[in-house]
């Protein structure tokens, strides 16, 4: 697919289809100078009535996102070597990414940073996911909607990767620990009617299936949680 221009340490990926001028998609690069990649496919991708066709013709565009610090906005730009500066000055090594409801979530890593951005007033914040147990380093993410609307996290740096939740108040909880794990934990997702969670523990090779005891989803009332 054509959603980067060159080869690079991508790691993911994520689209917005509320975008007036057209669909976007958006790649993190896990790199101290890992831009964060826009694609824009040229229009005619969506007339030939073949989905697989959108990310695969020929002169869409690229572009690079550029913070400002200054006044907390942000541009896209067609300059690679710009959106690698922004990134090595505040974003290095993005990983995870989520869009939803116009609002872009990605996560820098070695800077244990939650980046928002407001894709429609061009606004950015940052908060730090350093949270109790969640203190190692934030990984894929990967939210579920619903009366919840919780952000969830894996983890990496360390030998208790959990699997930890943000809820719309911004608070943090640990949801499943992963002691005994040496390794990463990735590869977060979720069944369509959010009932089970799926995760990974990398080196190990193990895949987990989890579910509520309460038999609530996973985009449900958090009760009784212990946050951090």
């Amino acid at each position: 697919v054509r959603v980067v221009a060159q080869g690079g340490s991508y790691e993911s990926f994520a689209y917005d289809d509320q975008d007036p001028d057209g669909t976007r998609f958006f790649t993190t690069e896990d790199d101290s100078y890992g831009a964060l990649t826009r694609y824009t496919p040229h229009p005619n991708a969506f007339l030939t009535g073949n989905s697989k066709d959108i990310l695969n013709t020929n002169n869409g565009v690229y572009e690079y996102l550029v913070l400002d610090e200054n006044d907390m906005t942000f541009t896209w730009s067609t300059s690679m070597t710009a959106g690698q500066a922004s990134a090595n000055a505040l974003f290095p090594y993005s990983e995870g990414i989520d869009v939803h409801d116009r609002l872009l979530n990605f996560i820098a890593k070695t800077t244990r940073r939650l980046f928002t951005l407001d894709l429609l007033q061009k606004t950015w914040t940052k908060t730090s996911t350093y949270s109790g147990a969640f203190n190692l380093q934030p990984d894929q993410i990967a939210r579920v909607i619903g009366e919840g609307d919780i952000l969830y996290f894996c983890e990496d740096g360390g030998d208790a990767c959990d699997i930890h939740g943000r809820d719309s108040t911004g608070k943090y909880f640990t949801i499943v620990r992963g002691d005994g794990y040496d390794t990463e934990s990735t590869g977060l997702a979720f069944s369509p009617d959010g009932q089970f969670m799926y995760v990974a523990f990398q080196s190990n090779s193990n895949i987990y299936s989890f579910w509520r005891t309460d038999g609530l989803p996973f985009n449900g009332t958090v009760a009784e949680t212990k946050y951090h």
